[in-house]
């Protein structure tokens, strides 16, 4: 008989943060050598959401997630990509990002509107969260 082992879900989720993410921090002469382009999104603080993370995609594909007033850094190849924030069937337009290797583009995000924009959530999901080029 072969006995089963579960671990409680907070060590799973723990456990996939920790594979996922690294603490070594990259510099731009690095990740130029690499020829990848690194995208930083912020996520502002706004009192709605502040407990969910935002998913980030890129063409489609699940990079990461920035929670409430921090910021998510994560490498992608040179070219022209399609980028997206969403939470749920709430998501932000598609953004495209065009860089080259060695590149270092921020962008930042956050709901769309207060309280007098709720009607988003209802009738435009697409258009709930807002995703922009951050000042520099």
């Amino acid at each position: 008989m072969c006995a089963l082992f579960t671990l409680p879900a907070t060590e799973v989720r723990e456990q996939l943060t920790t594979a996922v993410t690294s603490d070594l921090a990259t510099t731009a002469s690095e990740v130029a050598l690499s020829g990848l382009a690194q995208v930083t999104i912020d996520r502002i603080h706004h009192y709605r959401d502040t407990v969910r993370a935002y998913q980030i995609k890129v063409d489609g594909q699940v990079v990461g997630r920035v929670k409430d007033d921090k910021q998510h850094t994560f490498e992608i190849a040179p070219g022209v990509h399609q980028v997206r924030v969403r939470l749920m069937w709430l998501q932000s337009p598609v953004f495209e990002l065009h860089v080259d290797g060695g590149d270092h583009v921020r962008l930042r995000t956050g709901p769309n509107g207060g309280i007098l924009q709720a009607w988003r959530i209802y009738f435009a999901p697409h258009t709930a969260l807002f995703l922009e080029p951050a000042d520099s």
